[in-house]
């Protein structure tokens, strides 16, 4: 679920000509099921839950939805305190905010 997740909203805003072509090949870009995909994974995942978690923040943040970006990154900082990058985030998004 979390590589045909990423590879859907990826494809999906990737420009016309590549959509085509990859379209032709077999990849539907779909951003909507591309999420849901890593929502699926988000939650019930185990190991490759805190990725899906993160490619959620990166999807909302190009989405525009600062809040749902917030909060998964909040949680992300909370079940990895030694990882720096979660709050320079957030503090990034804030301030933005």
């Amino acid at each position: 679920m979390l590589a045909t997740g990423f590879a859907k909203y990826v494809i999906e805003s990737t420009s016309p000509p590549v959509r085509w072509l990859l379209r032709m090949g077999g990849l539907p870009p779909d951003k909507q099921s591309g999420i849901a995909d890593l929502l699926t994974t988000a939650e019930r995942g185990y190991y490759l839950a805190p990725f899906a978690r993160i490619l959620l923040a990166i999807a909302y943040v190009r989405e525009k939805d600062t809040g749902c970006a917030l909060e998964l990154l909040s949680g992300l900082r909370a079940e990895f305190p030694a990882n720096p990058l979660f709050s320079k985030e957030i503090g990034r998004l804030e301030e933005a905010h």
